[in-house]
């Protein structure tokens, strides 16, 4: 049986195949937008960093959120981190349910993955009722160690 490189044990090997909007590079910023909506994250100290589109790309049918921005959190540990992005002019439901079918696929699952983030920046959010299906949303995430949060037009965060 061969053996298996270093490099196959990293998320962004596994994500390679699909080629990046943004290649792997080191970033002190990372940004993604698509039709007049942008998420941007700022970084406390320059990381490595790339952005992958899911929708069309590495999945073809069904639910699938926008993008996904991967960054390397530690170099000596190869710890990865992932924000997926979804990127909504309205249908915040909608935008709920891509998160939802798109964080449980098994390409995105990985031993090397520390934390999980998920993002939706829309044109604007239904009132909060405090039983909206947003907060719901952010309960089913939060099981999963996922992280939900939303912006309106341009999102932009320090991680």
């Amino acid at each position: 049986m061969a053996k298996k490189s270093t490099d196959d044990n990293l998320i962004s090997e596994k994500l390679r195949a699909y080629g990046a909007e943004k290649p792997l590079g080191e970033r002190k910023i990372v940004s993604t937008s698509e039709k007049g909506k942008t998420y941007r994250v700022v970084f406390t100290e320059v990381k490595p960093s790339a952005v992958y589109t899911i929708d069309g790309n590495i999945i073809t049918e069904g639910n699938k959120c926008d993008k996904l921005i991967l960054i390397q959190s530690d170099k000596s540990k190869n710890n990865w981190l992932e924000i997926f992005v979804e990127l909504k002019g309205k249908g915040v439901d909608h935008a709920i349910e891509q998160l939802k079918a798109t964080v449980d696929k098994p390409i995105f699952q990985h031993k090397t993955i520390e934390k999980r983030w998920a993002r939706i920046v829309a044109q604007s959010f239904p009132r909060n009722t405090g039983d909206s299906s947003y907060e719901r949303a952010r309960i089913y995430f939060k099981k999963k160690n996922i992280d939900l949060s939303r912006g309106t037009i341009t999102m932009e965060e320090v991680v």
